[in-house]
């Protein structure tokens, strides 16, 4: 089972790098269709506790998942370390998850291990759920998606992301097709 006081320590400390220690690359808030915010580590902190209430996988995976999952974006997007704490498991996923770009992480992902198909899994669909893509990307998110979805069917069976990640692309499609994917503000305020 989780440690639950090492792992509020480390919410604390994702929320406060995300906060924080941002790089200026990164943004510090997830910005909506609707023009509402909300802080960058409400995503981690949904893939992480997503995974830690999905029983059909062994308590093991759970936990480590959870965890790579809270840090996911830490390399990424802001000038924080790695806490020394965290297991050489859960850093060698974190690394697994940290890409330079979308293009090369759909390339380099897809020849990883079942487990790093799973937390991307938990990535993606959480950004799919939350809207917080720019229109023109759905396109190669879904697909990209549609590919973790049946890799991570074939090793892990129905889990709820799987059901949640096949809903969201089904949408997404039919969206995207009718053109009626929302625009996030910035892309409406570009000339």
């Amino acid at each position: 089972m989780i440690n639950h006081k090492q792992y509020t320590e480390y919410v604390t400390y994702v929320a406060e790098a995300h906060q924080e220690k941002v790089l200026p690359t990164a943004k510090a808030l997830r910005t909506f269709a609707s023009g509402e915010k909300n802080p960058y580590f409400s995503h981690t902190l949904w893939c992480s506790m997503s995974v830690l209430l999905e029983t059909r996988l062994p308590e093991s995976i759970r936990d480590d998942a959870a965890i790579a999952l809270l840090f996911h974006d830490i390399l990424e997007d802001t000038s924080a370390p790695l806490p020394k704490s965290l297991t050489p498991g859960v850093v060698r996923l974190i690394h697994d998850m940290t890409y330079e770009n979308f293009q090369q992480e759909a390339t380099e992902v897809l020849t990883k291990d079942s487990l790093v198909h799973l937390v991307k899994l938990y990535d993606k669909v959480a950004t799919i759920y939350d809207g917080a893509l720019r229109s023109f990307r759905y396109p190669e998110w879904l697909d990209f998606t549609e590919k973790l979805i049946t890799l991570v069917e074939s090793a892990y069976g129905d889990l709820n992301i799987v059901i949640l990640g096949k809903a969201l692309v089904a949408k997404y499609r039919l969206m995207s097709n009718a053109g009626t994917i929302p625009k996030l503000p910035s892309e409406l305020n570009t000339v």
